[in-house]
């Protein structure tokens, strides 16, 4: 099915292996109205964890980094051949630059299977041709085994904030001089924990905090803080295309819901049939 405007890209990974949180990996597409359209398995046994739909073709790329896949659809909601990478990496989050090149986080950072991996940051041109990767600072999470799990690109699209998921830390690295640079955020609060990420069009970052959002200025203040819809596993979150408003999930309780910005309400909301296992979410069109 074609995606429509104001359609939304979900991964909602039908969860087999509740003690690793795995399962056939798929992919939802929604109304603007959060009603399911399409269900589009990838035919992989993991869990995709990042959405990036590319500027001009319009194809979502979704990104599985236990399956070691890169899952593409085109623009009239047909499946396209996958795209290898970084064969035998763990890819889990991309985004596309101004240039058109494509960023890609290594989700994982372990020594044991199925969570092996360096953590590194890869970059690719358009049509998906490696250019060189990056060694950023991760720091495995609370499991140990995370790398660059969230990944957004600051204004100046040279500077990479990122985290490694259930960390306290929003990392920042200069793509162009590939170093390292000082923290954006460390959250010191109990539990002290960060999850998803996403950059605005002022250069402020939301970090979600699993109950909570909270907006951090470049300063690495916490500028406000909005109180999400009841739950704990608030984790991931993508920016409208307009900078107004932020689409925000509930990994444990499969609920999506898009607040306003502005006002900080949850403008509309809904709780899938799921045990858990919505990921990501990404503007079809």
């Amino acid at each position: 099915m074609k995606p429509a405007p104001g359609d939304l890209w979900v991964a909602a990974t039908l969860v087999t292996d509740k003690a690793l949180r795995l399962g056939l990996s798929r992919l939802w597409l929604l109304s603007a109205e959060l009603e399911v359209k399409a269900e589009i398995p990838t035919g992989a046994f993991g869990m995709v964890s990042g959405l990036a739909v590319q500027p001009g073709s319009g194809v979502l790329w979704a990104f599985d980094p236990t399956a070691r896949r890169v899952t593409r659809i085109g623009p009239d909601g047909a499946m396209l051949p996958d795209m290898a990478l970084a064969p035998g990496r763990g890819l889990g989050s991309g985004l596309f630059m101004a240039n058109g090149d494509l960023l890609c986080g290594e989700h994982l950072s372990g020594d044991f299977p199925p969570f092996q991996g360096d953590g590194r940051l890869y970059r690719f041109d358009a049509q998906g041709r490696f250019i060189r990767k990056y060694g950023p600072q991760v720091n495995g999470g609370m499991s140990g085994f995370l790398g660059l799990t969230h990944i957004t690109l600051m204004k100046d699209g040279r500077t990479l904030a990122y985290v490694s998921e259930t960390g306290s830390t929003v990392y920042r690295y200069d793509i162009a001089e590939a170093r390292q640079l000082a923290p954006l955020y460390v959250r010191t609060d109990p539990p002290g924990m960060v999850f998803g990420i996403a950059g605005l069009p002022d250069d402020d970052v939301l970090v979600m905090c699993g109950a909570e959002m909270r907006r951090i200025a470049p300063e690495g203040v916490v500028r406000r803080t909005y109180k999400l819809p009841e739950g704990r596993g608030w984790s991931f979150v993508r920016v409208t295309k307009d900078g107004r408003k932020a689409w925000c999930g509930d990994f444990f309780a499969a609920t999506l819901a898009r607040i306003d910005l502005a006002s900080g309400e949850a403008e509309i909301q809904r709780r899938f049939d799921l045990p858990f296992g919505l990921t990501c979410v990404a503007e079809a069109a």
